[in-house]
């Protein structure tokens, strides 16, 4: 049995039992906030694989220029110019907002 079928199996029985007590309405808002939960989950996992292929990219980089024997300085601006231009993703701030 595969993980998502055991998931949808368990979300048939939730959603039967919350539609026979609260209505096709408030099972229909329930189906579609967990639809807006998992676009927002995916779409934040993506932005995170993606950053990470950046950063790799980034110190596949670095580790280029430390054996053609450059210098820390001039991958120093190289560095600080991507963490300026980098902006943060939506949920780095909300917790960033939560944390003032």
């Amino acid at each position: 049995m595969s993980a998502d079928y055991i998931l949808r199996e368990k979300l048939e029985t939730l959603l039967q039992g919350v539609n026979e007590n609260y209505g096709k309405i408030l099972t229909n808002e329930l189906l579609s906030s967990l639809e807006n939960t998992i676009t927002d989950f995916n779409d934040e996992v993506l932005s995170l694989l993606n950053d990470l292929k950046e950063n790799a990219t980034l110190k596949d980089k670095m580790m280029e220029d430390i054996k053609a024997g450059k210098t820390e300085e001039q991958t120093s601006d190289k560095r600080s110019y991507v963490e300026e231009t980098k902006e943060m993703s939506e949920w780095e701030k909300r917790l960033e907002t939560l944390s003032n």
